[in-house]
């Protein structure tokens, strides 16, 4: 009997998007590094203070995770002393975002011994109102990272298993890249832990927060960064969590919509926790039995739902961000771009309104090419710890040996003022087999090039008569053996025809001075850069 749509999703689901054939054992480097680094962490003084746990969060933490365990979100949660005494405001000019007002916090903690260390790293990271700062926060928190790295040898070893490890500060999160058998990052994102009594959501919002005891204000920079940013992100990551849970099919949909995304070459834009928004608003509308509807039927309704909000006419679509509705998350995005986001998910929604309906072949084979993107850097395919380690160590000391030229500087002449002799004459069918000389290489050539400095080189002068008579005649050698082997002699830059192969003698080596410089040794070949192919197809077109 033939599948049916449905059967064909849940074959992709468990094939190619909800495995977790390495989950466990990416899982327990990842702890071993988390564990590792939350100790070197808590050797400032301060931040051992304000530590209070963490969170996965992300696609891993909500079981969305559509492609290799390679990423990692962890959520830190910092917590100041008296910390309920915290003032929390809605940030008028940025929907969705909070102020943290400190004054009440500091009157306490300034009179507190205990707490002086604390005091005094808050009193740099407020301004003159008292309010904290984000951009202030993260360039300590930046600094305690890059020591922390620094005190583990930028490495981390489990078993005997080292891996190299590498930081950079990216939005609120601070990226830390594992490479070696064990590829993968993890994004450290720093959050002030307060109450639910401390949040500020509408009366609707509200009811949807539930009985949740906290949530997080992020420090996530302006774009462009802002001096002295009082604005943090309100996340309430905890309550999303519980939404989304019980839901049957709900995770299933997400997972597809979001191979869908990945496997578009126009829905690059498209960003995980817009298609997360996206399903929020539907669970606040639908009984909870509308998520044990086939896979199918959710995604061809979700998929319609995605396009109105990407539609763009005269009353043009909007995605409200779930806990502020005041805050329209495509608002950012270009008319192009939604109109190439719309047109992918209108096309895709077709084929699969078409699958439902009348599954041929060509819709099966179609449906499979949405999903089947290999694995392509498994366990399996990743050379061991020695290799890893080899390769990290000859990239290191490629990059110490190979010269560096300074800026304008120009390769030393190496000829001895004779004229050159012609060429030989190549039949016509050798120049079909040989390829075009470089076209950088002919300009080179050209005589009266000019210098950096807009000034023409003249040639080098001719050697006064009497010079040139006083130089000992060298004695004729006898013609070589056939067999000696022809080294060709390169061409300088005031040169207009290239020079004879020089025969050398048996065994004879060039002189290393009249070498390319890309051809000395030790030095790496220089590469033609490669020409890109046509892009821009869009992968939505309909055949």
């Amino acid at each position: 009997m033939a599948k049916n749509l449905e059967a064909n999703l849940i074959e992709v689901n468990g094939k190619f998007i909800n495995f977790d054939q390495h989950r466990e054992e990416y899982t327990q480097h990842y702890d071993a590094l988390r564990k590792e680094l939350y100790t070197q962490l808590r050797s400032n003084k301060v931040l051992d203070k304000l530590l209070k746990g963490h969170t996965l969060g992300g696609s891993y933490g909500d079981n969305l995770k559509v492609a290799m365990p390679n990423e990692f979100d962890l959520v830190i949660h910092l917590v100041f002393p008296e910390n309920d005494k915290i003032i929390v405001k809605a940030d008028p000019r940025k929907p969705g975002n909070v102020t943290l007002d400190m004054t009440k916090v500091m009157e306490v903690i300034g009179k507190q011994e205990h707490n002086k260390l604390v005091f005094e790293q808050l009193q740099k990271m407020v301004n003159r109102n008292q309010l904290l700062c984000e951009d202030k926060l993260q360039s300590w928190l930046q600094g305690v990272m890059t020591q922390a790295l620094a005190k583990m040898g930028k490495q981390i070893k489990v078993g005997s298993v080292v891996s190299p490890l590498s930081y950079k500060k990216s939005g609120p999160a601070h990226t830390i890249d594992v490479k070696g058998r064990y590829e993968y990052s993890v994004d450290f994102v720093p959050a002030i832990r307060l109450k639910a009594d401390q949040c500020v959501l509408g009366p609707q919002q509200r009811r949807h927060f539930g009985t949740t005891p906290h949530w997080d204000a992020i420090p996530k920079p302006m774009k462009p960064p802002l001096p002295e940013n009082i604005s943090f992100r309100a996340s309430y990551y905890d309550a999303e969590k519980g939404l989304l849970q019980g839901k049957n099919n709900l995770k299933n949909s997400i997972r597809l919509m979001k191979r869908l995304r990945d496997k578009k070459n126009n829905m690059t834009n498209l960003k995980s926790y817009y298609i997360k928004t996206l399903f929020l608003w539907e669970v606040t509308k639908q009984d909870p039995k509308y998520w044990q509807k086939p896979m199918t039927e959710i995604v061809i309704e979700m998929l319609d739902r995605l396009g109105n909000t990407l539609r763009l006419t005269s009353s043009k679509g909007k995605l409200l961000f779930f806990w502020d509705p005041k805050l329209d998350m495509f608002a950012d995005l270009t008319a192009n771009q939604r109109q190439a986001m719309f047109n992918c998910v209108s096309k895709t929604q077709y084929i699969f309104r078409r699958g439902d309906g009348n599954l041929t072949e060509d819709i099966v084979k179609r449906v499979q090419t949405y999903f089947n993107t290999p694995i392509t850097r498994g366990i399996e395919n990743i050379p061991d710890n020695s290799q890893c380690l080899q390769a990290v160590a000859a990239e290191e000391d490629s990059k110490a040996k190979a010269p560096t030229p300074k800026p304008g500087t120009q390769v030393a002449s190496s000829g001895n003022g004779a004229k050159p002799k012609d060429p030989p004459t190549i039949s016509p069918k050798a120049k079909q087999n040989n390829a075009l000389p470089n076209q950088n290489t002919a300009k080179a050539a050209q005589p009266n090039q000019r210098n950096p400095n807009g000034n023409a080189q003249k040639a080098a002068p001719a050697q006064p008569k009497e010079q040139a008579e006083k130089q000992p005649k060298l004695p004729i050698k006898p013609n070589p053996k056939p067999s000696a082997q022809k080294v060709p002699v390169p061409v300088q830059p005031n040169q207009s025809k290239p020079n004879p192969p020089i025969k050398a003698e048996s065994g004879a080596q060039p002189d290393a001075k009249n070498q390319n410089p890309s051809q000395r040794p030790g030095t790496k070949p220089q590469l033609e850069p490669a020409v890109e192919g046509k892009n821009g197809e869009s992968s939505c077109s309909i055949n």
